[in-house]
């Protein structure tokens, strides 16, 4: 898997059972529909393809999100959206957390997601103190005031041990937000956080933030139990995050070259790393 193949979009129709696209990047500029896509969705649907929108978005319900991608021309129905927002609601089901208080730096729809799960929502005013922090949109807040809030909250919570929970449930640094435009992520600001904290209490696993989308395998576990196979490949424009993780869950991976991968050729990833490193590279959706 050290030297990627150059391949078009039917042949890994015809090797694999599912395929899993990432959509920022990939099927959309952020802003529009990315050329090829609007007819690759259609033929999809028409041959009832079992393909899945895997997404670290967060932000927006998976309705939502849907009736986003109609506006820019893509017919995708809920049922084939995996996002990791959903993944708070499974979280703090999983672990228990029904009733914890929660902080939510977010969108209402992420507000909602936690409330799914039987958090209760504070305030970053409230004089109640949060156990969950759940970061999940990179605005509209004062991020400077926010994370000296966040950085001193979660220190002395540490120290008197009783930890609060660092959600983060997109892992994206940067993201595309229009042709040739960029925006952080929430991941960038969480990182920021987490290097503080490591920097003032060392290295301890409460004071990390626990990471849902992709390249972590959450996501990618409830994308193959949706898919109801194995034998799928991630279709991503992220080394990072769409490549590294599929690698890492033994999924082939294949990257395009319309999103913040720029390497178009075998001989761009000589230097890159092996878990970085796709099977295919995809210079076109169609």
């Amino acid at each position: 898997m050290s030297t990627p193949e150059i391949a078009n979009i039917s042949e890994l129709h015809e090797r694999y059972d599912a395929l899993f696209f990432d959509s920022f990047g990939v099927l959309v500029d952020g802003v529009e529909a990315l050329p090829g896509a609007i007819e690759l969705v259609d033929h999809m649907n028409s041959e009832n393809t079992n393909y899945f929108i895997v997404t670290n978005d967060a932000s927006v319900s998976i309705r939502s999100r849907a009736n986003k991608f109609a506006s820019q021309g893509l017919n995708i129905p809920t049922k084939r959206i995996v996002n990791s927002g959903s993944l708070i609601t499974d979280y703090i089901a999983a672990k228990n957390l029904k009733g914890a208080p929660a902080l939510v730096l977010g969108t209402d729809d992420v507000r909602d997601y936690t409330t799914a799960g039987g958090a209760i929502l504070v305030d970053i005013k409230s004089e109640q103190e949060p156990d969950l922090v759940v970061v999940g949109h990179s605005n509209p807040y004062d991020w400077e005031s926010t994370l000296e809030y966040l950085l001193n909250l979660l220190g002395r919570r540490f120290r008197s041990g009783n930890p609060i929970k660092l959600i983060l449930p997109n892992p994206d640094f940067v993201y595309p937000n229009g042709l040739n435009k960029f925006s952080f992520g929430a991941a960038s600001f969480v990182n920021l956080l987490e290097q503080a904290l490591l920097r003032l209490h060392g290295s301890h696993d409460e004071l990390t933030a626990i990471k849902l989308g992709k390249p972590y395998q959450p996501i990618f576990k409830l994308a193959l139990l949706r898919a109801k196979t194995s034998n799928a490949v991630m279709i991503g424009d992220q080394l990072e995050t769409d490549i590294l993780g599929a690698n890492q869950m033994s999924l082939d991976s294949a990257v395009v070259t319309t999103g913040i991968n720029r390497k178009s050729s075998a001989e761009d990833f000589k230097e890159v790393s092996k878990d970085q490193t796709p099977r295919y590279i995809l210079r076109s959706l169609i």
